[in-house]
């Protein structure tokens, strides 16, 4: 239609005398998507981040997305394995240093190790007055029975040694920066598993945007990008129009 009504303007212009001047802006960027599918684009994002924008041409930020993504993967499988590596290092020091028998890999478990130094009395003296020192005790005084939460037997009886032992003392904070380490790792993967959920929420919304600009067809452009301008040459008045699709 509006092809027409260009090329009724020019013959009108030309019969009244008046010179006309017809130019064509053509934006190839906004339909050149036009037969590509949002939801290729999506998914391809969704799998990793920045395929859905090479998928529509958009290469720009395509490596930005992909080694976010690799570098963000190498951090949640490195946290991840370095945890579990602390777990295994907190039961074979728990093993040496407290004289548990093969200490079962029970993260909550293993934390009780690091605030009780025995389960039944250090040196199996089940003397000690302070509660935080004997977790029997302690269960005892709370009202509980000391097998409520684990089993007396020996993967789960410990005994670090006399708080009057330096040496001691110093097994058990070792014993509780390797706990330490292990939250951390812990903290890491799941900021890193977040991260990874990010950056694919990112980029799909990036998609969305880049489709959306990409993929207009000359029917949607609006009346408006149709301009007509008087022009006034020695040779007489005329008339420019821009057409903008």
């Amino acid at each position: 239609m509006k092809k027409l009504f260009v090329f009724f303007l020019m013959i009108l212009t030309a019969s009244v005398g008046l010179s006309a001047e017809t130019v064509v802006s053509v934006q190839e960027s906004i339909s050149r998507n036009s037969g590509k599918h949002l939801s290729v684009a999506i998914g391809a994002s969704a799998i990793l981040p920045g395929m859905g924008q090479l998928y529509l041409g958009e290469k720009e930020f395509v490596r930005a997305y992909v080694w976010t993504d690799v570098a963000l993967w190498v951090a949640t499988f490195g946290s991840y394995f370095f945890g579990e590596r602390q777990i295994s290092n907190a039961q074979s020091y728990a093993s040496r240093y407290a004289g548990i028998a093969r200490p079962p890999r029970n993260v909550d478990f293993l934390n009780l190790l690091a605030d009780y130094r025995s389960r039944g009395g250090v040196a199996n003296e089940n003397s000690n007055p302070d509660s935080d020192e004997d977790y029997n005790q302690a269960m005892l005084r709370s009202g509980k029975d000391i097998e409520e939460d684990y089993p007396y037997d020996e993967s789960h009886t410990w005994d670090w040694g006399s708080s009057d032992n330096p040496e001691t003392t110093k097994h058990m904070s070792t014993y509780s920066d390797i706990l330490r380490n292990y939250r951390i790792s812990r903290i890491a993967f799941q900021i890193s598993i977040g991260a990874l959920i990010l950056n694919r929420v990112i980029s799909v919304l990036d998609v969305m945007r880049v489709y959306k600009a990409t993929t207009s067809t000359l029917a949607s452009i609006p009346p408006h990008r149709l301009y007509v301008f008087p022009d006034f040459r020695p040779t007489g008045p005329g008339a420019r129009i821009f057409w903008l699709f």
